[in-house]
C-alpha cells in the first residue's frame, strides 16, 4: 500500500462502495483532476494505491496529487459511461482524454420544424431535449450532418447541394419578408417558396433527396432520380426529365471522383492511431455508402492510459457532439466497453451500430490506411513545432523552470506620457489563448509616466485576487528586461507567491551577430531570476516563437484598450455635458446643423426645428452656449 498522508482520503478509501459507478479524484484545491468509471468501484479505486497495482506512468503522478475522492453510484455500466463523459466535459480533468469541441467540429443543420427548411452551417450542436417551451420548436425534428473536418469541406458540400437542388438560400429573416422572387429564381437555382411558387410537398421531395446526399446515400438517390426521369419522360414532360438527367450525371461524376470505394455500401467510420511518448494522433476516415467522404485528425497529449480506455473515452465524447452515427465503427484496439458503446450508440441512432476491431480483410486494410495517415499527421505536426507537450517540456528545461508551463500569463503596459495608462494580462493554456481569462486594468495609482510603478500596480492587483480565488498560473511573463523582472519578483516576494515561475522577454538593444542591416530584427532575450545574463534562445525555435506570440498578444490587447480609452477622450463633444441631451438628440442635432459651431450660433427657433428636440431642450441648449 502506498503511504497516504491525507486523513480525509484514508477515511474515503475505507468506505468506498462496491457497486457500479463513477469516481472523481480531486487535488488539494478541490479541483477535479481525473474522472473514471468502474464496474466495482472499491476494487478499481483501491488498485491505484496498491504498490503492486497499476504500473502506468501517469498513475504515479496522479496518486501524488489526490487529496479527496467523490463517488456517484449508477445502476448500469452504460449509465456510468454516460456520466463519465458528462463529468469530463464539465470539469476537463488534466489526466483525462478531453476532446475539445470549441471550433473543431463543423456540421450542416436542417431544421425540419420550418415549412421550407434549408441547410445551414453550424459549429455547436445542441442536445436533443424534445419540445422547447421558449422557441416552441421540437429539437428532435432538427437534423445534423457531419462532422466535417474543416469549414472548407462543409462549404464545398453545401455548394454541391445548392448546385444540384433549387432550394431556398436566404436566411429566415430575409425569407419571411420577401415579396417577390430573387435572382436565384430567375436563373433556375431556387423554386421561390418565399412567394408560394412551389407547394410544400414538392419542396419536401427536394429536401428528402438532399438528406440522402448528406448521408452519403448517393446510390439510393440515383435510383429515385432515375425513376422520376422515366416517369417524366413517359408523361412527355421532357424539360423535367432533362433536369433529372442533369442531376443524375452530376451525382455520377461525383461518385467517380471518390478516392476510395469499399465492397459494401454502408456508412462506416474508421479510426487509426499513431503515438510517441505521451502523445497520440487519432485519424478518422468518414465513409458513406462505401465512399470516402471526409477525414479528420485529433491530437492528444499527456496520454498515459491504455489504448482501450483512450479509444473508449474518445468515441464516447466524439459521438455526443454529432447527431450522425454510422452503421459501423472500426477501431484499432479491442475494448472491454465495446458492448456498452454499441448499446449506447444504437439507442442514440435508433438502429443497430456495430463497434468492431478487424484482424484481417477489407476493413483491416482500411485500418492500416487510417494508421498510415495518423503517423503522417503526427510527424508533420511534430516537424512544424505543433507538439505542444514537447515544446512546453523543452521550455521548462531550457529556462530551468520549476513547473511545466501549461498555463502562462503575460503582462504589458500601454500609455502615452502617463495618460490613459492601462495594463493587460493574457492567458494561454497548452499553447492556446484563453480569451475569457484575459484581463485589462486601468491604472489608478500612477499619474505620471512610470512603467515600473504601473507594472507593480497591475501585478499586485492580479495576484492579490489570485490568493482569494486560489487561481495561479505555472509561469508569469512580463514584457521587458531586468527592470520589469525585478518588479515582478518584488510583487511575488511581498505577497508570498512561491509556486509560480517568472521570466521577462525583451528584444536585444544590439543587432544580431553578423548583421549590420538596420532592417534586420533584433534578438529576443529571456531574463530569469537569479541570473545576471539573459538567455538567448534559438530565434527560430518553437519554444521562443510561443513566448513571442504570447508577449505580442499581451501588447496587442493592452494597445487596443489604450486606443479605446483615447478615442473616448478625444471624441467627446460639448453636447455630452448638457443635461437631458442623450445620444439620439445629440445625433439629430449634428445631423441637422452639421457641426458644433452652427449649433452654438443657432437661435431658439432654429433649435426647435430639430427632430426630437423639445421646447425645454431648446432653452437648455441655447443657454449652455451663451
Amino acid at each position: 500500500m502506498i503511504k497516504i498522508e491525507s486523513k480525509k482520503l484514508i477515511s474515503k478509501l475505507k468506505t468506498i462502495p462496491t457497486g457500479t459507478g463513477v469516481y472523481m479524484m480531486k487535488d488539494t484545491r478541490g479541483e477535479v483532476i481525473y474522472v473514471g468509471k468502474a464496474k466495482i468501484l472499491r476494487n478499481r479505486v483501491r488498485s491505484y494505491f496498491q504498490s503492486s497495482g497499476d504500473e502506468r506512468l501517469f498513475i504515479k503522478f496522479l496518486v501524488k496529487r489526490i487529496a479527496d475522492i467523490d463517488f456517484v453510484l449508477t445502476e448500469t455500466e452504460k449509465e456510468a459511461l454516460i456520466l463519465e463523459n458528462n463529468l469530463i466535459k464539465q470539469f476537463k480533468p488534466r489526466f483525462n482524454i478531453n476532446l475539445r469541441d470549441d471550433k473543431t467540429f463543423v456540421s450542416i443543420m436542417l431544421d425540419m420544424n420550418q415549412t421550407f427548411p434549408y441547410p445551414v452551417i453550424i459549429r455547436q450542436i445542441e442536445p436533443s431535449t424534445g419540445k422547447d417551451k421558449k422557441s416552441k420548436k421540437n429539437s428532435n425534428n432538427i437534423l445534423y450532418f457531419g462532422p466535417y473536418s474543416s469549414s472548407r469541406a462543409v462549404r464545398e458540400t453545401l455548394r454541391y447541394v445548392n448546385s444540384l437542388f433549387p432550394i431556398r438560400k436566404c436566411s429566415q429573416n430575409v425569407f419571411k419578408n420577401r415579396v417577390r422572387p430573387c435572382l436565384y429564381y430567375q436563373i433556375g437555382k431556387c423554386v421561390a417558396p418565399c412567394c408560394d411558387l412551389v407547394d410544400e410537398s414538392a419542396y419536401k421531395e427536394l429536401i428528402n433527396e438532399i438528406i440522402l446526399v448528406l448521408k452519403g446515400k448517393n446510390s439510393e438517390l440515383l435510383k429515385v432520380l432515375k425513376n422520376k426521369m422515366h416517369d417524366a419522360s413517359s408523361s412527355l414532360k421532357y424539360e423535367k426529365a432533362a433536369m433529372f438527367r442533369d442531376r443524375i450525371l452530376a451525382i455520377e461524376n461525383t461518385i467517380e471522383k471518390q478516392k476510395i470505394s469499399t465492397l459494401k455500401f454502408v456508412d462506416r467510420d474508421v479510426f487509426g492511431y499513431y503515438g510517441e511518448g505521451n502523445s497520440i494522433q487519432i485519424q478518422a476516415m468518414f465513409i458513406r455508402s462505401g465512399n470516402l467522404e471526409d477525414i479528420a485528425s485529433y491530437r492528444f497529449s499527456n496520454i498515459n492510459n491504455t489504448l482501450s480506455n483512450v479509444f473508449c473515452s474518445f468515441l464516447n465524447q466524439f459521438y455526443v457532439q454529432t447527431r450522425f452515427i454510422p452503421d459501423e465503427i472500426v477501431m484499432p484496439v479491442e475494448s472491454e466497453d465495446k458492448e456498452i458503446l454499441e448499446e449506447l450508440l444504437s439507442e442514440k441512432k435508433g438502429d443497430n451500430v456495430k463497434v468492431i476491431c478487424p484482424k484481417r480483410g477489407e476493413k483491416h486494410k482500411l485500418l492500416e490506411m487510417a494508421t498510415v495517415n495518423a503517423e503522417n499527421a503526427f510527424k508533420i505536426k511534430q516537424k512544424s513545432g505543433g507538439d505542444i507537450e514537447s515544446v512546453l517540456t523543452s521550455l521548462k528545461k531550457q529556462l530551468g523552470l520549476a513547473n511545466i508551463p501549461k498555463r502562462m500569463e503575460c503582462f504589458d503596459i500601454s500609455n502615452i506620457a502617463g495618460k490613459q495608462a492601462v495594463g493587460s494580462m493574457v492567458t494561454f493554456e497548452n499553447g492556446l489563448p484563453v480569451k475569457k481569462k484575459y484581463k485589462r486594468y486601468k491604472i489608478k495609482t500612477v499619474s505620471h509616466s512610470d512603467d515600473y510603478a504601473m507594472m507593480y500596480e497591475v501585478m499586485t492587483r492580479r495576484y492579490t485576487r489570485a490568493f482569494k480565488e486560489d487561481d495561479f498560473p505555472d509561469l508569469t511573463i512580463v514584457d521587458g528586461g531586468k527592470g520589469q523582472l525585478g518588479i515582478a519578483r518584488r510583487v511575488f516576494d511581498e505577497l508570498g507567491v512561491d509556486r509560480v515561475d517568472i521570466i521577462a522577454l525583451a528584444k536585444s538593444k544590439k543587432k544580431a551577430k553578423g548583421h549590420s542591416d538596420s532592417t534586420h530584427s533584433l534578438d529576443e532575450r529571456v531574463f530569469i531570476s537569479n541570473d545576471a545574463d539573459p538567455i538567448v534562445p534559438d530565434q527560430d525555435s518553437p519554444e521562443l516563437k510561443l513566448l513571442v506570440n504570447i508577449r505580442d498578444e499581451a501588447h496587442r490587447f493592452a494597445l487596443a484598450y489604450h486606443k479605446k480609452l483615447r478615442k473616448g477622450q478625444y471624441y467627446k463633444s460639448p453636447l455630452d455635458k448638457i443635461a437631458g441631451i442623450g445620444q439620439v438628440k445629440k445625433r439629430n442635432l449634428l445631423k441637422h446643423f452639421g457641426d458644433i459651431q452652427k449649433i452654438r450660433k443657432a437661435s431658439l427657433d432654429e433649435l426647435g426645428k430639430v427632430k426630437s428636440i423639445t421646447s425645454k431642450d431648446t432653452k437648455i441648449i441655447y443657454n449652455y452656449f451663451q
